[in-house]
């Protein structure tokens, strides 16, 4: 009976195994700096955020039922419960463009992708959220150009606009989508630019993404001037080592196993065997995926992969800028291997995708959790600099401690329960705000740059500042360790070190966390 159900429904028993690893894995460790970080927008929903749109924030504000369950586990719950609906709305894709086997395929090469796996399947990013809308944007595509009757083209084309306007709400490089259709359009499918249809589909894409305009026109344009100094070439010159870090970074977020894959489509692409080939098990022929599903799918894959990779040759870039673009891959690459009928290479290559997926989620959560100590060989007052390992665990050492300390001195009169707790960068300011200050109730203030406290600029409206001649928290940990008397000097009278909270990993010391009181604020002090 078991066997039956296994073989009839393969793809709900991906999505209930890699759901289980995922939740199990999501309590193990604790929120990244870009989680703790999007936690803010949950706490503050607007229409548009310092760094990205806001459905990121609008769906953890959900998932944690209105910030009343705020572990771990339920806040990257959006990317989690995301990833389930992804390996189906995939497996659905494959489907359409091929057949079941390509689902299957598409689905598991979906949940052995570092990037979509883990990235974006247990950490919650605006990746996270996206990742859906590309699949059924990609999806409405295919549904449009594979339409033979009017209606169902106009359908398609709207479902089109209103995907790639929620991609694009989630993160700004949805519009990659509408130059990937576009493009297509214009070289296969021309007939659609007369078709009053396609500019109604844009316009709801503008009017999805109008509130992101608006927040801007009112904030300076922050948002494009932020992410504009981040893609613009400088006087600098070739950067040959951001161009490697970032196609390293590339290829290990897509899973090495599967970047073979991507290069053998794309071999059997260039030699135009993409119509009809020879099967290799047995005479009867079979065929890839058909050259206009392939080539809408490569439109909407390599541009933003091609974009990220020519702007890291001039400047510093994340590689998983370009992930959404691997998704067309993975359809392309599953159809590949599903020719094959999973033989010889193909079969080695997805059995290798799975093991190192595998191997990442037992040795990741392992390391992160059981390695005595730190691996940075930075001495006091710097333990622990330079170890990733760290910013997602260990985090709930801090709370109690600090808590004991805040109340022996409210208690003494030493502090004000009122006396608010001070950051000056989004990092490791996100930390102490979701670990420390949000449980306690403890108003953060934000003092420093625009463009190193980010959202914490707009928290400040609801927090208020720290007012003349009052006091308040400061904590900086040793592995990003910052010194107050110079990071607030002259808005301060004095600096008092309160205490140092250890934080053991293994039984070995892995990071100290310095507490201060900031006495007497000279002016409102605010950012």
């Amino acid at each position: 009976m078991a066997i039956e159900y296994i073989e009839k429904y393969p793809v709900t028993l991906l999505v209930i195994i890699f759901t289980i690893i995922r939740l199990l894995i999501a309590n193990l460790i604790n929120l990244g700096n870009d989680e703790v970080y999007y936690f803010t927008y949950a706490v503050l929903p607007d229409w548009n955020h310092f760094d990205h749109p806001p459905l990121v924030g609008i769906l953890i504000r959900i998932f944690t039922f209105n910030l009343n369950c705020n572990s771990e586990v339920f806040v990257r719950m959006p990317g989690i419960v995301a990833a389930a609906v992804n390996t189906c709305l995939i497996a659905h894709l494959g489907n359409l463009i091929k057949n079941r086997d390509t689902g299957l395929i598409a689905a598991l090469l979906y949940n052995t992708s570092v990037y979509s796996s883990i990235l974006c399947g247990i950490f919650i990013l605006p990746d996270s959220v996206q990742l859906t809308f590309w699949l059924a944007a990609l999806y409405a595509m295919l549904r449009c150009i594979k339409a033979t009757g009017l209606s169902d083209i106009h359908r398609y084309l709207l479902l089109t606009g209103l995907f790639i306007g929620l991609a694009t709400m989630s993160k700004i490089h949805g519009v990659f989508l509408w130059f990937g259709f576009l493009g297509f359009i214009a070289f296969d499918r021309r007939g659609l630019l007369k078709s009053p249809y396609l500019y109604i589909s844009i316009a709801i894409t503008a009017l999805l993404v109008s509130p992101v305009l608006f927040w801007n026109f009112g904030n300076d344009f922050i948002t494009w001037r932020f992410h504009s100094e981040r893609v613009t070439f400088g006087d600098s010159g070739i950067n040959i080592r951001s161009l490697l870090r970032t196609s390293i970074g590339q290829v290990l977020y897509a899973n090495p196993f599967q970047v073979v894959i991507y290069l053998l489509t794309g071999k059997t692409l260039v030699r135009r065997l993409s119509i009809t080939t020879s099967a290799v098990t047995t005479s009867v022929a079979t065929t890839l995926v058909d050259a206009t599903s392939a080539a809408l799918l490569l439109w909407c894959s390599l541009p933003i992969i091609a974009c990220t990779t020519l702007v890291s040759l001039f400047r510093d870039t994340l590689p998983h800028w370009s992930g959404p673009g691997f998704l067309g891959l993975m359809l392309l690459g599953a159809s590949w291997a599903d020719k094959f009928n999973l033989n010889n290479l193909p079969k080695k290559l997805l059995a290798g995708s799975v093991g190192l997926i595998l191997f990442v989620f037992a040795a990741g959560p392992i390391l992160i959790r059981c390695y005595p100590g730190t691996m940075s060989p930075k001495s006091f007052p710097h333990t622990g600099a330079g170890d990733a390992t760290l910013d997602i665990t260990g985090w709930e050492q801090l709370l109690p401690a600090f808590e004991k300390l805040r109340n022996d001195d409210i208690a003494s009169g030493s502090m004000k329960r009122d006396a608010p707790m001070v950051v000056h960068k989004w990092f490791p300011g996100s930390h102490i705000y979701y670990h420390v200050a949000y449980p306690l109730g403890m108003r953060t203030v934000g003092i420093g740059k625009l463009e190193d406290l980010h959202q914490f600029a707009w928290l400040n409206k609801l927090y208020g500042q720290v007012l003349a001649d009052s006091d308040a928290w400061y904590i900086t940990p040793s592995n990003n360790f910052t010194d107050p008397a110079e990071q607030f000097a002259g808005q301060f009278e004095r600096f008092e070190k309160a205490g140092t909270i250890t934080q053991r990993r293994n039984s070995r010391v892995a990071r100290y966390w310095f507490v201060y009181r900031l006495r007497n604020a000279r002016l409102t002090a605010d950012h």
